[in-house]
């Protein structure tokens, strides 16, 4: 785990910290949990969007249209 510095705007902090009293879970793990399942979702869209970009490619259209002879 790597260390990184932050800037949040007061009252996301005051959330946090009511969170952070009602679950007994510090307020730096939901921060990392919220982190985590925010990237599994970018992670996603980032996976749908190479599909499609793959998808779309002309080159990869193209592929099989000369044949070679068989044996």
């Amino acid at each position: 785990m790597n260390r990184y510095q932050i800037y949040l705007d007061p009252e996301s902090v005051n959330v946090l910290d009511e969170l952070a009293k009602l679950t007994d879970i510090s307020r730096s793990q939901i921060i990392r949990d919220v982190i985590s399942k925010m990237a599994y979702e970018y992670k996603k869209i980032l996976q749908a969007t190479e599909k499609r970009r793959m998808k779309n490619n002309p080159l990869l259209k193209m592929v099989g249209f000369a044949k070679g002879p068989t044996k």
